[in-house]
């Protein structure tokens, strides 16, 4: 039977989530992401109530600015050291197993310094364009460094998710997150450090204290799985893994032409405190996508497994199962959280209009279907990373020409009725691609 839209309908959402034989991992991952959303929205509250929603959108706009040379110049070390690592691991290879770290990690070293040079070089032109104020160049460049130790965290994440170490990058996740809600306590309640400034500092101390927790969880493990293992040089494995390293760089360059594009277009088109608006509404979405980030991860080395093997079933049904429960879930929240819309922006005190509520509505359709498109990236990078390639050269040409037209016509309902004509043509490519694996 194909992964289709008929399959919606006949499916048991608490039958197919416990009968999961990865539902301690996936128990332990939502648990994080519960966790996780919880201060996601503590610190728009802190952020809307002590700064102000046009903070906010700033601070949005720097986050999606730097997210474009982020984009430009990460290499996506997890996903290459997952896929190699797994398959020398298949062939109890451990010396190229090592060296896949080796590689990973001098890859990340060297991507976020150009990172860190590309910010400087660019920080004037961006917070004049998009920001409009040009003494906040500095706040981008701080902000920069923040990403500078997420780079280095890619071949550590990389590793453990290959081992299924997967509660280690849970409580990694949680670790930085409360060190963001305690450094951004510590500025408003005894500091009085109430600048825009102060947030992305708040973030940086969180980023770099994260990275060296990251760290040692990593050595722990690393230690007495390779002790005695020399790493020797293997020209056809390092061929190998910058050959799928530069698809998913290109895959992620191009994808900086889109990825957060749609908070840039509304920041260059109308103003700051519509984009914190957006994003404060996102934000409250954010429980919906977090919905499937635990099977991206999950998921990743079991379809790895699969694709090597030649399970084509197997690799349908795991991803059918997933989804299904995805959006039965992820409605139920919608509707819950639709309810209770306007008590939440008053509790962050931001001023709420009735006209939220059907931006609400929107946004909830696009985040939906994005979040059942969750397979999208571990399947591309396991059957063909070209995929990815193709669609986000796409989303490229249509984000700079339909979003902006639309937006520039109709304002902010522009951008979401573009959003969910462009997710909805992501996922129906992606599930030919799909069936096309399987089937043919």
């Amino acid at each position: 039977m194909q992964f289709g839209i008929k399959s919606f309908m006949f499916a048991n959402p608490v039958r197919a989530l416990i009968s999961s034989k990865f539902k301690e991992h996936l128990a332990f991952s939502y648990i994080t992401q519960f966790i996780v959303a919880i201060f996601g929205v503590l610190q728009i509250f802190l952020i809307n109530k002590y700064y102000g929603i046009e903070v906010f959108g700033q601070l949005t706009i720097i986050i999606s600015t730097v997210g474009i040379l982020n984009s430009l110049a990460t290499a996506r070390s997890s996903e290459a050291v997952t896929k190699f690592f797994v398959i020398e691991k298949i062939k109890h290879n451990n010396q190229n197993a090592k060296f896949v770290l080796a590689i990973g990690m001098t890859i990340d070293f060297i991507t976020a310094i150009i990172l860190i040079a590309m910010v400087y070089f660019l920080a004037n032109f961006l917070a004049n364009f998009f920001l409009k104020d040009i003494n906040l160049a500095h706040e981008i460049i701080i902000y920069a460094y923040i990403t500078f130790f997420v780079f280095l965290r890619g071949t550590i994440i990389g590793y453990l998710q290959a081992k299924e170490l997967f509660h280690k990058i849970n409580a990694i996740n949680i670790f930085d997150w409360s060190l963001r809600i305690l450094f951004l306590f510590l500025f408003i309640f005894y500091l009085d450090w109430l600048t825009l400034k102060d947030i992305i500092y708040s973030l940086l101390f969180a980023s770099i204290v994260s990275f060296f927790y990251a760290l040692f969880i990593f050595i722990n493990s690393y230690l007495p799985e390779f002790k005695g293992v020399k790493i020797q040089y293997n020209k056809l494995l390092f061929q190998k893994y910058l050959k799928f390293n530069l698809k998913t760089f290109i895959s992620s360059s191009l994808k900086a032409g889109n990825r957060n594009i749609d908070n840039l277009i509304l920041a260059f088109f109308l103003d700051s405190q519509v984009v914190g608006i957006y994003q404060t509404i996102k934000k409250i979405l954010s429980p919906v996508a977090m919905l499937s980030i635990p099977f991206s991860m999950l998921i990743y080395p079991k379809l790895i497994d699969y694709f090597t093997n030649n399970k084509k079933l197997r690799f349908l049904n795991i991803i059918k199962k997933i989804s299904l429960n995805v959006l039965f879930l992820g409605i139920c929240y919608v509707m819950f959280a639709l309810y209770f819309l306007e008590d939440l922006f008053i509790f962050m005190d931001v001023e709420f209009l009735n006209e939220y509520k059907y931006y609400f509505s929107l946004i909830s359709v696009f985040t939906l279907i994005s979040t059942i498109t969750w397979w999208a990236r571990p399947f591309s990078n396991v059957v063909n990373v070209n995929y990815s390639i193709y669609i986000n050269i796409f989303l490229i040409a249509y984000q700079l020409s339909v979003a902006i037209y639309l937006v520039s016509m109709y304002g902010v309902i522009g951008l979401f009725v573009s959003l969910i004509a462009m997710y909805l043509i992501i996922y129906f490519y992606y599930l030919i691609k799909l069936n096309k694996y399987v089937f043919n």
